[in-house]
């Protein structure tokens, strides 16, 4: 889907894959640890962003050196919390974080292992 040139060494330890109207991106926090952020547009929420991030999971244990993938959601966003249980992800626990914008916030941390 995405070919396997795709690696975080390309983009300094960052991987970003989009199509109009969802961005997924990838971060390495610790060695075979990436850290997974994920924005969508209204007009692409539901089984549109459930599929093509079903596309993403599958092709990033397909082909990239990882172990166990992270993400954290805003506690409000709940239909974001209920796509990360569809895809499979582990709900880990609650914890607060300033966001970019400076404003702390509460989130819900979820985790992924590799597929075995």
């Amino acid at each position: 889907m995405y070919g396997e040139s795709a690696r975080l060494t390309d983009i300094s330890k960052c991987l970003i894959l989009t199509i109009p109207g969802i961005v997924v991106g990838f971060a390495e926090v610790r060695p075979r640890i990436h850290e997974c952020h994920q924005a969508v547009i209204p007009e692409m929420r539901g089984w549109k962003a459930l599929e093509f991030m079903r596309d993403v999971r599958d092709w990033w244990w397909e082909t990239q050196p990882s172990d166990l993938m992270i993400a954290p959601i805003p506690e409000h966003k709940k239909p974001a919390r209920f796509l990360m249980h569809l895809l499979g992800f582990q709900r880990i626990g609650l914890y607060r974080a300033v966001s970019n914008d400076g404003i702390e916030r509460e989130y819900v941390a979820y985790q992924m292992e590799r597929p075995q």
